[in-house]
C-alpha cells in the first residue's frame, strides 16, 4: 500500500463524522480509528516562510501582537484542510484564481487541492489582500499546510 494512499484515506477519515475506516488492498487491510475529537497540530518547519513569530509579524505589520494571543491567529493564513496536490488555476491554459497583491472578497476561489481524484475548491474565509502565496503550482501539501496569506484590504 502507498503512503499516499494511506495519507488520503487519513484526510477522508478526518474531514467526515466517521470513527473508524477500513481499507484492503490485495492482501493489505488498513484500519483506522479515530481516538480523540480533538484536530491534530500540523507541524511547521521553523525555517519555512510560514513560521512566523509574533516578533516578525510586528516586524511586517507594525502591530504589536496582543498578549496570550497564538501569533498564528494573527498571520491570517489560508490553509489546506486536506493532504493533497495544490492547483492554482482551473486548468493548464487558464490564469490564477489569484495573483499576488490582488483583492480578494469573501468566498472567493483561492486555488483547488486535488485528493482522491476530487477537487476540493479552497476558498477565501474572510475579505482582503493576497499578501504572499505559499504554494507552488502542483506542490503536494499536507492537512494544515499554508497556502496563502491574506492581509486586510487598504
Amino acid at each position: 500500500m502507498e503512503l499516499q494512499k494511506i495519507r488520503e484515506l487519513i484526510d477522508v477519515l478526518m474531514a467526515s463524522d466517521l470513527a473508524e475506516l477500513e481499507f484492503s488492498q490485495g492482501t493489505h487491510t488498513l484500519r483506522l480509528v479515530r481516538r480523540s475529537s480533538r484536530a491534530a497540530v500540523p507541524y511547521v518547519d521553523p525555517d519555512s516562510p510560514a513560521f512566523i513569530t509574533a516578533e516578525t509579524v510586528q516586524t511586517q505589520t507594525g502591530r504589536k501582537p496582543a498578549v496570550g494571543v497564538d501569533s498564528d491567529l494573527l498571520i491570517d493564513l489560508v490553509r489546506s484542510p486536506l493532504y493533497g496536490i495544490v492547483h492554482l488555476t482551473a486548468s493548464p491554459d487558464s490564469p490564477p484564481f489569484v495573483l499576488l497583491g490582488e483583492p480578494v472578497h469573501k468566498g472567493q476561489v483561492l486555488c483547488v487541492v486535488e485528493a482522491m481524484k476530487i477537487f476540493h475548491e479552497i476558498k477565501a474565509d474572510r475579505s482582503g489582500r493576497v499578501e504572499a502565496v505559499l504554494a507552488e503550482p502542483a506542490q503536494e501539501v499536507e492537512s494544515g499546510a499554508p497556502l496563502f496569506r491574506l492581509v486586510p484590504a487598504d
